[in-house]
């Protein structure tokens, strides 16, 4: 019993400061990729993010003495099931603003180990700028002798439309004089051609193209579908640039199945671009029966008859016999072994049940209305969100819509002057119903407080 997944997810997405957004439903339902990346958390490391069904990763900057938040800030969400095929290598870097994980090539059925790097690059201005390209080219290569690159976040490079490969590359400079030049492994470079919405260039975007060309590496973006007209990924009042990439190992490409930049909203002034990766992952799905494999047994009640009956079936020869062969087979040491002892037993086991006990009908799940998990919320501050989503949508393809792009900052405006207000309220009747419960009713003041 074993699920065949073909596709790998990863997606990057600077938040602009994560706050309270794990508990925004909206921000949730992004969340799909078996990988998700965020930067600029403004967070330290920390054990209290949770998301349910994933295993997390953080780093931090060091936070300033004078400072009244973190600043810089990675934390990346595994899906549980394949989490046992990525390796986290803490040592990889000291750079506060890379984080590199290893894919292993049996787990996701690759060619290749792949090295991926979830990274944020500080504009060439800021302080916290430290020569960021030079050493990360020599962690790729130092990574690429071992297997394939994927580079993935807010690098904050705007490359125009330069080209990310050796243009008009020739192997017919081994003729020049009788010499040859080139070493006999040499590959050409591929000439393929990508789009880019943004025509700027900047100093970061120049040094990521000189590390795609000394290290064989290539951008997604505008180039797959998804992105195939390399939309804009990022939005201010006073522009549009496309800062966040993701770039891969030239023999990767014929990996990636496409590539997606997502709509603005009101999460960030970022989107969040996702990479789908081809592979091959047989996972058992005994594997975690805690969490959503159990919904294949039956539940069974236990009666005033049921003793005799459990006698009877016990007594029976197909019973007996299934035990009997059961104890007879050598099962693996291994976790093929377990798993396929797990199956044969509770087989066994749901067989009796059915013999001795009634079993429990299922009841029907009532579907659960909607609730706010930032308590303070309400459809007001749902729908103007909702609102500011669908105007996102409008303006990744139509960016040159002034109008479209003034009502969007104006409704921003609005939901962050609403939210500070419906904050203010809810810690206000918080308040005054602590002030009511201390005397009256000590049980529901404590009640309130843990909660």
């Amino acid at each position: 019993m074993s699920n065949c997944y073909k596709n790998l997810s990863i997606s990057s997405w600077n938040v602009h400061g994560l706050g309270d957004k794990l508990k925004d439903e909206l921000f949730i339902e992004n969340l799909k990729g078996d990988i998700n990346i965020h930067l600029e958390t403004w967070k330290g490391e920390s054990k209290e993010f949770k998301l349910e069904g994933h295993c997390i990763i953080s780093k931090s900057r060091k936070k300033r003495k004078k400072a009244r938040r973190y600043s810089g800030g990675i934390i990346v969400t595994i899906k549980k099931p394949y989490f046992k095929g990525i390796t986290y290598l803490k040592e990889a870097t000291t750079s506060p603003n890379r984080l590199w994980l290893k894919l292993n090539k049996n787990f996701f059925g690759f060619v290749h180990d792949i090295y991926l790097c979830a990274l944020y690059i500080p504009p060439f201005s800021s302080s916290h700028y430290d020569n960021d390209l030079d050493f990360l080219e020599n962690e790729v290569s130092s990574f690429s002798m071992n297997g394939q690159i994927i580079l993935i976040g807010d690098l904050n490079a705007r490359t125009g439309q330069r080209a990310d490969f050796i243009v008009n590359d020739s192997d017919h400079i081994n003729n020049f004089d009788g010499f040859d030049l080139l070493p006999e492994n040499y590959i050409t470079d591929s000439e393929i051609n990508r789009n880019n919405q943004d025509t700027s260039v900047n100093t970061v975007g120049t040094k990521l193209l000189d590390l795609c060309l000394s290290s064989r590496l290539r951008l997604l973006n505008g180039r797959f579908l998804g992105d195939s007209l390399g939309y804009y990924t990022y939005m201010s009042s006073s522009g549009f640039s496309t800062v966040d990439y993701a770039v891969v190992s030239e023999s990767l490409l014929s990996s990636v199945k496409y590539f997606k930049t997502n709509d603005f909203t009101y999460l960030s002034d970022h989107v969040q671009i996702t990479l789908y990766m081809k592979c091959s992952i047989n996972i058992d799905k005994e594997i975690g029966l805690e969490e959503n494999g159990w919904h294949w047994i039956k539940s069974y009640k236990w009666s005033e008859n049921s003793k005799l009956k459990l006698i009877d079936a016990l007594l029976t020869e197909n019973v007996k016999n299934e035990i009997i062969e059961f104890e007879m087979v050598n099962y693996e040491e291994n976790q093929v072994g377990v798993d396929e002892a797990t199956e044969k037993l509770t087989k066994i086991l749901d067989n009796i049940s059915s013999l001795s006990c009634k079993a429990t009908p299922k009841t029907k799940r009532r579907k659960k209305k909607r609730k706010f998990k930032q308590v303070w919320s309400d459809n007001v501050i749902y729908e103007t969100k909702r609102q500011i989503n669908k105007i996102g949508n409008k303006i990744r393809n139509n960016p040159n819509n002034n109008s479209l792009k003034q009502k969007f900052f104006e409704l921003k405006k609005n939901l962050k002057k609403m939210v500070k207000q419906k904050k203010y309220e809810y810690k206000q009747k918080l308040y005054n119903c602590l002030s009511d419960y201390i005397n009256q009713n000590p049980k529901e003041y404590w009640k309130i407080l843990k909660s």
